[in-house]
């Protein structure tokens, strides 16, 4: 068994006098201090398990006497149990629905002046090189090339980003999506509404970065200070229990065969911890009681003279009833795991040189093992910074990853600025312990439980209107059930007046002759008391809203009388008071994500990445770059969270709807739907814009182009009808010239056959059939004149139905633009 260690191990020592029992002396000391809280402005352990346990259908009446009774004048009429009744759930799921479905806008930015300069640089020189391009090009008129200067200058003005900031925001993207951020924060959320702080660990793990939230019954600072920053401590421990094959899962290139024998082999899987068993186990909480552990926030003790087995019975709580802390493992084989961040000193050297070609001043930092060039004229100034280390204990045997933290957290500008990756806030005002809204809550349920006890009670015994039976008045030799039977059955009471009395003065009297003024009932009724303490009930949950803020109309729960604007004015009301929880817990998310940036600049460092990038849409973007040159800026996040954010938010739905009706595209309106960012969101709807104003554009060129087509379709139609009538003209010309023709063809003929023939009869017949070949040749001549008129007709009719139609459109398109 490791010795134990009372004082907090040097830290201002060399890294050479670091070894092998000084990291274990420190890792040892913390093992005695996971039941201490040495944070003046955290939540004791035992309110914090008290708040869950409430959220979980749990009440410790210890905690309901403190409230109900809190002079403790007498525990008589305080029940031993009663049944818990969490109607603060409500409250808290609304906010968490709400912290669900709020818009958490954020971007990327580089933020060390080196990398800023380098950016303004290439943005420069990349916008004069597109420009000149736009110059140069001979085959665009004035127009069309300011046009292409104009949208120009909104791309570098809003889309550009450095490749950089490109990447991180990518990367933040990337694992927000494949880690489930949005979840992680909302159960942080939880623990800031239940304890008035959350806290998330940020880390690498399997070479990726990864965050990962923490129980804060599980969590100890010290040096803390009274920031409400959990980064801040100096010394911070995370006390939990492992089953075995965990352990070996994450510490596998840590742990010995020896190691791995221990937790498979030492470990009982079963049966109740011995205290002196054959391992040599003890129970360390002998030593270790803490009776400061056990005042309450108001210097009260919580439980005053309690004894030793008490103390088991709160440690029993605290773990759930299975589990013990300071054990090395639970009833049920769980290891415990302790893991211990701390700030330790490091020596370093601040050495001034001068530049060999311009002779200035330069000022380098070096390692403690740094030798000084004084040939050279450097001079070395001795300085000691903060440097992150962890630890962790596993059993009471197994001690592994004692080192200086892989990430640390520094800026290019201050080297002994570090903390461990474990990011929080406490949720306190003016360097206080916090009360969360579960403390607010906490008297309203524990009065509406007690009230709600005495209920049941009164029901149970609310038995309505009671037959006052008088057995005097039994007939005699009847058994009470026969009686009851005949009341109930047949609706009649017997009674038997000459049935004498057999007791006292009433003795040989007969029963009819006893003066017992009586109703004949008894009224058992507690109604209006029943109704009396359903009021107090509801008084009770309103009196809650009120006190947190939360009413009924942001729960949903409105009444037809109520007006939309009343309920809306309720809702933003109610939205002013718990506005600051959700600002502080964007803050947090905004601090986080920062982390998140310099654990995958380490995890990635020295490194070529590739992986498959999940667009906004659900597309897929293969996404490949440079860990180091991903790694050589500092990285930040800017958050927009205003109110006016918020309602932009909200009414983007409408937005969207009135887009929709403008006949927008479909597809344009699912990215806006798809896209997680306001500023995307903001960007889709003017490029929408830009697009409605180009189709506007377009629709006025083709009304002109349509009125010039119909103008010249008027030229041709007035053209047409023109060589039309010429070529009436010209039919009915040639008609009455191919008549005389004939005419004169068949006098000639009649002339010619009576010079031939002197029969007068011969050339009368002779000359009818000459009319008859005549008169067929111009019936077929009208004919195919007819049928070309009716070719001309039909073509004609043909274009002034198209002539029409395009009117038509036009005038659609035309009234459409004016709608829109």
């Amino acid at each position: 068994m490791a010795e134990t260690v009372t004082k907090f191990p040097a830290q201002c020592i060399p890294f050479k006098s670091k070894g092998k029992k000084w990291r274990r002396d420190v890792v040892d000391w913390g093992a005695t201090k996971t039941y201490f809280n040495f944070a003046p402005v955290r939540k004791n352990v035992v309110n914090m398990k008290i708040n869950y346990d409430l959220l979980n259908g749990k009440i410790h009446m210890q905690d309901v006497a403190a409230i109900l009774n809190p002079g403790n004048i007498s525990t008589a009429f305080l029940p031993d149990k009663i049944q818990h009744y969490p109607i603060i759930n409500s409250k808290l799921n609304t906010l968490r629905g709400e912290e669900a479905a709020r818009v958490f806008d954020w971007r990327a930015i580089v933020t060390n002046p080196e990398s800023v300069s380098q950016i303004e640089r290439d943005k420069k020189a990349e916008f004069m090189q597109s420009l000149q391009g736009i110059v140069e090009d001979q085959t665009i008129d004035d127009a069309q090339a300011q046009q292409q200067v104009q949208e120009l200058q909104k791309y570098y003005n809003y889309n550009w980003q450095d490749f950089r900031e490109i990447r991180a925001n990518e990367i933040i993207k990337h694992f927000s999506r494949e880690q489930n951020f949005r979840q992680t924060f909302n159960d942080g959320f939880v623990d800031a509404m239940t304890v008035g702080q959350e806290i998330y660990e940020i880390g690498i793990v399997g070479g990726e970065p990864k965050i990962a939230r923490m129980n804060p019954i599980k969590f100890r600072t010290f040096r803390s200070g009274y920031s409400n920053n959990i980064e801040d401590a100096d010394v911070i421990l995370y006390e939990d229990y492992w089953s075995p094959g965990r352990i070996i899962d994450t510490y596998y290139d840590d742990l010995s065969t020896a190691d791995v024998k221990y937790l498979s082999d030492e470990i009982p899987n079963e049966g109740y911890y011995d205290p002196v068993g054959p391992a040599g186990n003890y129970d360390d909480r002998y030593g270790l009681f803490n009776a400061s552990y056990f005042v309450g926030e108001d210097g009260v003790e919580v439980n005053s003279g309690m004894v030793f087995e008490t103390f088991f019975d709160e440690l029993n709580l605290l773990d759930g009833g299975i589990g013990s802390s300071l054990l090395p493992y639970d009833v049920v084989g769980n290891v415990r795991v302790l893991r211990i961040w701390w700030k330790s000193k490091r020596k370093i050297l601040k050495v001034k040189s001068y530049d060999e070609e311009t002779g200035e001043e330069e000022f380098n930092f070096y390692p403690e093992t740094y030798v000084v060039n004084e040939a050279a004229g450097e001079e070395a100034e001795t300085l000691w910074i903060n440097e992150a280390w962890e630890g962790t204990k596993i059993g009471e045997k197994i001690y592994c990853r004692i080192r200086p933290c892989v990430v640390q957290f520094n800026t290019l500008t201050n080297p002994s600025r570090c903390h461990f990756g474990i990011i929080g806030t406490i949720y306190n005002i003016n360097e206080n312990r916090p009360f969360s809204l579960v403390d607010m809550m906490k008297p309203y349920n524990y009065l509406y439980d007690a009230v709600h006890a005495k209920l049941v009670d009164l029901i149970a015994t609310n038995w309505g209107k009671l037959l006052e039976m008088d057995l005097a008045l039994k007939p005699k030799n009847w058994e009470v059930e026969k009686w009851m039977y005949f009341a109930r059955a047949n609706k009649v009471l017997i009674k038997d007046s000459f049935n004498e009395g057999s007791k006292g003065a009433a003795q040989g009297k007969l029963a009819a002759g006893l003066n017992n003024a009586s109703k004949g009932y008894i009224d058992a009724d507690w109604g209006q008391s029943i109704q009396n303490y359903i009021n107090i009930l509801q008084w009770t949950k309103d009196s809650m809203s009120d006190l947190v803020g939360i009413n009924r109309q942001r729960e949903g729960n409105t009444y037809s009388r109520e007006t939309v604007g009343g309920i809306e004015r309720a809702v933003l009301q109610s939205s002013y008071i718990t506005d600051w929880l959700f600002q502080k817990h964007e803050d947090t998310k905004r601090r986080i994500l920062e982390a998140f940036l310099e654990v995958a600049k380490a995890a990635y460092r020295g490194r070529n990445i590739k992986f498959q990038y999940i667009l906004s849409d659900g597309s897929l973007k293969m996404m490949e770059f440079d860990g180091d040159e991903f790694a050589e800026s500092d990285y930040g996040i800017v958050v927009d969270n205003s109110n006016d954010t918020q309602k932009l938010y909200q009414q983007m739905d409408a937005i969207t709807q009135a887009a929709m009706q403008n006949q927008y595209r479909l597809s344009s309106i699912m990215k806006l739907y798809s896209s997680a960012s306001l500023q995307e969101k903001m960007r889709g709807l003017e490029n929408m814009e830009d697009e409605m104003q180009r189709q506007q554009q377009e629709l006025q060129q083709q009304q002109a182009q349509a009125q010039q087509q119909l103008e010249q379709m008027r030229q041709q139609t007035e053209m047409q009808k023109m060589q039309f009538q010429d070529t009436l003209n010209q039919r009915d010309n040639e008609t009455k010239i191919k008549v005389a023709e004939i005419n004169s063809q068949a006098e000639y003929l009649r002339l010619g056959i009576y010079a031939e023939e002197n029969d007068e009869e011969l050339v009368h017949e002779k000359l009818d059939i000459e009319r008859e070949k005549l008169a067929e040749q111009i019936r077929q001549f009208d004919a195919e004149l007819r049928a070309k008129d009716t070719e001309r007709k039909d073509k004609k009719e043909i274009e002034l139905k198209k002539i029409e139609a395009q009117k038509q459109t036009a005038n659609s398109r035309k009234t459409s633009t004016a709608k829109k």
